[in-house]
């Protein structure tokens, strides 16, 4: 069975799952599963914590990086966006009750069945007061009265956010808005290179022979971005639409957000320990993709360069005051 695969027909189409897992100064080493309830929220913990996260701790990768390269804590939110669900988590530098600091806690939700704009403006902020609550508690005792207490809050709230299965983005193209951003440089190089660096992933057709030049084969891809947007919403809105036009969106894609730096690190595909070396890794260590001097062929920019001109006009035609107002842009 697909780890990641589509719903069944007796899974509840409007519902808010919650895990934990990672260390707490009360429990004297992992946390016990605590809301592991699905396949996906399983795995999750499974790529992220246990092959990931343990991975790159046992093998030594991030203790062996210099200071300026390695990053000096766990802070993140992530977007971890499925075929059939989104799960939207915090990560935080935590300690086990014998004082070893070498792993963080995590909490996520999976959101089944809900927009994403409801996830970030509603689930999110349940997430940061657990994340802030579970900091204050001493026990494991009071973390799982947190943990259930916001479980029945979450899913309080996913019975007020009205279902939806449209593909969660933003209004307009959104390659004019990534074209337009300062963060991409003169002529948009940064975001040329980006789009460089997915087309390396391409398949020109798949076994059926239908055209996939505009979808990444089925695998891994890992690019660092700017944000380019000033809340960690907006920036996980806008990429997100960015990846669903470019890549297959059968792969589940990860967003990973360090909340005190300049950049997101975006996975495509099931990742491994090696991808999720970038946790902890520091501009220094991964250059942005944005800065990396590939050699762009004038063929593909002509190429690029018209889909921005579309991507324009997508823009004009869908503002509200019609299309000629200027493009809806994050900022």
């Amino acid at each position: 069975m697909r780890l990641f695969g589509r719903k069944s027909s007796d899974e509840a189409a409007n519902r808010v799952f919650l895990a934990v897992f990672g260390k707490h100064p009360g429990w004297d080493d992992h946390i016990e599963d605590l809301g592991l309830e699905t396949e996906q929220l399983i795995g999750i913990k499974r790529l992220l914590y246990i092959e990931g996260i343990s991975g790159n701790v046992d093998s030594g990768a991030w203790d062996k990086l210099p200071e300026a390269q390695r990053l000096g804590e766990f802070n993140h939110l992530f977007l971890w966006r499925t075929i059939s669900d989104l799960v939207v988590g915090r990560m935080w530098s935590s300690m086990d009750g014998k004082g070893r600091t070498h792993y963080p806690m995590v909490v996520c939700a999976q959101c089944s069945g809900l927009p994403l704009p409801g996830v970030l403006q509603q689930v999110l902020p349940c997430l940061e007061e657990v994340k802030a609550r579970c900091v204050n508690a001493a026990l494991a005792s009071a973390v799982k009265f947190v943990i259930e207490n916001a479980r029945r809050e979450l899913g309080q709230l996913a019975q007020q956010i009205r279902p939806s299965t449209d593909t969660p983005g933003i209004p307009g193209g959104t390659l004019a808005v990534l074209a337009d951003r300062p963060e991409m440089g003169r002529d948009y190089v940064g975001l040329l290179r980006i789009l460089y660096r997915i087309e390396q992933g391409m398949a020109d057709s798949d076994a059926s022979g239908k055209d996939t030049s505009t979808r990444v084969a089925p695998g891994r891809l890992h690019i660092r971005v700017p944000p380019c947007a000033d809340s960690p919403a907006d920036t996980i809105l806008l990429w997100l639409s960015f990846l669903l036009g470019e890549v297959d969106r059968s792969n589940p894609m990860i967003l990973l957000l360090p909340l005190r730096e300049s950049w997101v690190d975006i996975i495509v595909g099931e990742p491994t320990a090696k991808d999720l070396f970038c946790i902890r890794a520091s501009l220094e260590a991964i250059p942005p993709t944005t800065d990396i001097p590939y050699t762009l062929h004038p063929g593909f920019m002509e190429q690029v360069n018209r889909r921005i001109a579309c991507s324009r006009v997508e823009s004009r035609e869908s503002s509200p005051a019609g299309s000629g107002s200027p493009p809806r842009r994050i900022e």
